[in-house]
């Protein structure tokens, strides 16, 4: 709960670090409530700014549909 307050703070910051971690912690539902379309907001945000794992992790929600339209051509 405690991470999850500093990781959006930071993310709204725009820290991709954050963003993409923030976007773990929420389509897990780790220490928050799970919401897989605020998960793939941040992955996306994060992915734009280069973030390597952000964008495994926007590819990877966009192959299965988690929280976007499935779309495996983006």
């Amino acid at each position: 709960v405690e991470a999850a307050r500093w990781y959006r703070k930071a993310a709204k910051q725009g820290n991709a670090d954050a963003q993409s971690n923030l976007g773990d912690l929420l389509l897990f539902g780790w220490g928050v409530e799970k919401d897989e379309v605020e998960a793939a907001k941040w992955f996306r945000k994060a992915a734009e700014q280069g973030n390597a794992k952000a964008q495994y992790n926007l590819g990877a929600v966009l192959a299965s549909g988690q929280g976007v339209a499935k779309d495996e051509v983006e």
